[in-house]
């Protein structure tokens, strides 16, 4: 009878009905009396759900017969029950027993490489290749490539994944794609697109089948059907790969290409987030603002809670100045998550950008209640504060911030809170600090440029010069180093040295308007007037309109005894800021020499009146008396002059 039961199970087995083939071979187990057969009612066990009746037979299997086999079998059944440590176990066992089957070591070589211990795992599918055919051997290639790339060595891997495409006839799409993502890694680009094309190409294939390509796969290799369902979840995550396609053309700048390789996972796959973020990122780079919004909203539009497409859009109208509508994005987030932390962060973020400093404040004020264990969150404050002026505020959340998080970023930012208030040596010491907790941070051109900063404000030229130096072979194309450099130059009188690095930061940078300013100031301090002139128009050039650049080019053309260009320079100055009081000075010089005593006495009073807001008139009557380069009758009248405007109020003070 026993006979009987099971043959009727192998009946339904062979109609692939498992659950009533299971009813009957449980019935006619005992006339089971092959090991292949003991084998196969395992795994019928096993894959009808009922693994650990599964694993108990085997246990009795073993006994029975002590065959190797069968703990490679239940080996196989632990591993899928992520027992991975119980697995190897058995298959120590079974390879003691045979070590000749090569799927012992293949198992245990995948299971190595799921625990992470890739020496063993890389070491025992070697042996299973040394003792498999070419046909079998090829998915452990791929198994052997994976523990590579896991373990981060993808110049052996690529090797490895080679060989498992080496047959097209027995390569499945994954093996395509991992040989792509390796290709990448290592730097041959264009050679991963090549690849990853065939590897599309496949895919396509397989979504094409009825079966999504279950029937290629198993005629293609020796996986089960739970492998192929988890090697179509990694296709289905990269979207049939057109997800990395577009991204690899994006890296390659071919943007066509990679608009078309998105475009057409979003045939396939409808609607999918991800392939219009990406979308929008390659039509960002290729300088497509209206696609790239375009994109960035469809995606907000699939799914209003995905963060990531809201920060897209608002860092795309960042990247054009368009700070109001940035912020009008992330408030539309805001209004949907009010209690999230990283909402209330970007939030806050784009008030601060907006100037709207005491509302970003407030929300910073929320944030810190929702998340008070972030440092983020102290030195987004602190930098609200810097720009409001409350250095003692920045300060104060800077600490707060180092208490949860001691790093250098941090006391590299309460070094520069502390130089702006002047406290120099404290600055000095927490840069020290911030180079302690990271040593490589003390070559660093930001370390090196913020101690040339702190030495010049404490007068020592000579370290702020070396800092500066220092800063400058760590980042030689850095023109703004040259500028910092060259100013130290100028103060100390080393005007040729200044020259020489004015000079050559303007080769690094033609449009840096500043080095132009102080080589202009160079060449007034060598009385090479027209050199400096020049220098000082190109600075006009590139900032129209600034009134330091006309007080300047009023003091050169005075010294170069163009007395009526100056003028106009100086009247320049006065329309943009009427309090000036060194251009009516100018004024008042050049109109004496002249002998214009009505305009030269009028611009003294000005000049008075401008010098100190808080002068009393007493204070600004003894500033005229002791101006010099005018006779003794201008200034007594300019005191007259004065005088009269504050009637009584004089004789009072």
């Amino acid at each position: 009878m026993d006979r009987i039961w099971l043959k009727l199970g192998r009946y339904y087995q062979s109609r692939q009905d498992l659950e009533k083939a299971l009813r009957y071979i449980r019935k006619g187990h005992r006339a089971i009396q092959s090991l292949t057969d003991q084998i196969t009612y395992a795994e019928m066990l096993h894959h009808t759900g009922h693994s650990e009746e599964a694993i108990a037979y085997l246990g009795q299997v073993i006994e029975w017969k002590g065959a190797g086999v069968a703990y490679e079998r239940r080996a196989h059944i632990l591993r899928e029950l992520n027992r991975e440590e119980e697995a190897i176990s058995d298959l120590n066992e079974a390879i003691e027993l045979n070590s000749d089957n090569y799927i012992t070591w293949y198992t245990r070589g995948v299971t190595y490489k799921d625990l992470g211990r890739y020496n063993e795992a890389i070491r025992d599918l070697k042996e299973s290749i040394k003792r498999e055919d070419k046909d079998s051997a090829i998915s452990t290639y791929y198994e052997l490539g994976m523990a590579y790339y896991e373990s981060g060595n993808p110049g052996d891997a690529v090797d490895c994944f080679r060989e498992s495409v080496r047959n097209p006839e027995r390569a499945i799409p994954m093996y395509y794609c991992m040989l792509a993502r390796c290709l990448d890694l290592i730097g041959e680009l264009e050679h991963a697109v090549s690849v990853l094309l065939q590897g599309v190409v496949l895919s396509d294939r397989y979504e094409a089948e009825p079966d999504q390509g279950f029937s290629l796969f198993n005629a293609s290799t020796n996986y089960s059907r739970g492998a192929f369902l988890t090697f179509q979840r990694q296709m289905k995550e990269t979207f049939s790969f057109r997800l990395l396609l577009a991204d690899m053309f994006l890296r390659l700048g071919q943007y066509e290409k990679g608009v078309h390789a998105a475009s057409e996972g979003l045939q396939i796959y409808t609607g999918a987030v991800d392939l219009y973020l990406k979308r929008a990122e390659v039509y960002t780079e290729w300088g497509k603002k209206s696609e790239a919004v375009e994109d960035l909203e469809l995606a907000i539009h699939q799914d209003m809670n995905d963060f990531r497409a809201y920060f897209g859009l608002a860092r795309l109208y960042r990247n054009y100045d368009e700070e109001d509508k940035a912020a009008d994005v992330i408030a539309k987030l805001y209004r949907l998550h009010p209690e999230s932390p990283l909402v209330c962060y970007w939030m806050a973020d784009a008030l601060f950008r907006l100037g709207r400093h005491d509302e970003a404040v407030k929300l910073n004020d929320k944030l810190l209640e929702l998340e008070k264990d972030d440092a983020a969150n102290y030195t987004q404050r602190a930098d609200i504060y810097i720009e409001k002026g409350n250095l003692t505020a920045a300060e104060e959340a800077l600490q707060e911030a180092l208490k949860i998080n001691d790093i250098s970023e941090i006391h590299n930012k309460q070094s520069y809170v502390l130089y702006l208030q002047g406290k120099n040596e404290e600055a000095m010491l927490e840069l020290q600090k911030a180079a302690e907790l990271d040593p490589e941070y003390e070559h660093h051109p930001t370390y090196l440029t913020a101690s040339g900063h702190i030495y010049k404000e404490m007068g020592l030229w000579d370290l702020a010069i070396d800092s500066y130096t220092k800063a400058i072979q760590a980042a030689s194309g850095n023109a703004k180093l040259y500028e910092f450099r060259a100013g130290c130059f100028f103060e100390t009188g080393q005007l040729e040295r200044a020259l020489s690095d004015c000079s050559q930061g303007i080769e690094l940078d033609v449009n840096y308007a500043g080095l132009y300013s102080l080589r202009s100031a160079v060449y007034l301090a060598m009385m090479d007037y027209a050199r400096a002139r020049m220098d000082i128009m190109r600075f006009l050039e590139l900032q129209p309109g600034h009134p330091g650049a006309y007080y300047r080019l009023g003091q050169i053309n005075y010294k170069d005894h163009d007395e009526e260009a100056a003028l106009e320079a100086f009247d320049e100055v006065l329309s943009i800021l009427p309090e000036h009081a060194e251009s009516y000075l100018y004024k008042a010089h050049i109109y004496f020499h002249q002998f214009e005593s009505e305009e030269t006495i009028q611009n003294i009073v000005n000049w008075s009146l401008h010098l100190n807001k808080e002068d009393s008139p007493a204070d600004r009557i003894r500033a005229i008396q002791g101006l010099e380069g005018f006779d003794e009758m201008i200034l007594e009248r300019a005191v007259e002059k004065l005088s009269a405007m504050y009637g009584h109020q004089l004789y009072l003070s």
